[in-house]
């Protein structure tokens, strides 16, 4: 049994949950800020233990980065027909993997570039937070 915010009649989603929910995913978003405004942009991604890794060139999310400043990550599934359905975001920290074994353990990870381009650069989104919202088939009436 799920909780339900009263207000909005959204179902939280536990957090081993959405781990699963981030697990069935490979493609979702990282919002960055870029000189006081909010960036949001798509990249594909793998689960590794809890946290998020991604690979990328130098440029928006690689200097946040380096900078140590914290990001958003979302993914969601909605299916229009029923007006169902959920999201899963996380706020933490991103880091370049440097660390060389590290660094050889996620070049093992499944995560091959969809977009053109090197991205040379591994990435790994430490959650601090982790929560998800489910919009739930409504009751059939009696």
């Amino acid at each position: 049994m799920h909780l339900t915010d009263e207000r909005t009649g959204l179902e939280y989603i536990p957090r081993d949950e959405c781990l699963e929910l981030l697990r069935l995913r490979s493609l979702g978003r990282i919002g960055v800020v870029v000189a006081g405004r909010p960036v949001v942009l798509p990249i594909n991604y793998t689960v590794d233990g809890g946290s998020i890794v991604f690979r990328t060139d130098v440029g928006t999310k690689f200097d946040a980065a380096v900078r140590g400043e914290f990001v958003a990550f979302e993914i969601d599934d909605a299916d229009p027909n029923y007006h169902t359905g959920w999201s899963v975001l996380l706020t933490g920290v991103a880091e370049e993997i440097i660390d060389a074994e590290e660094r050889r353990r996620a070049e093992m990870l499944p995560l091959r570039p969809w977009a053109p381009g090197a991205k040379s650069h591994y990435l790994r989104i430490t959650p601090v937070t982790i929560s998800g919202r489910r919009i739930a088939e409504p009751a059939a009436d009696s």
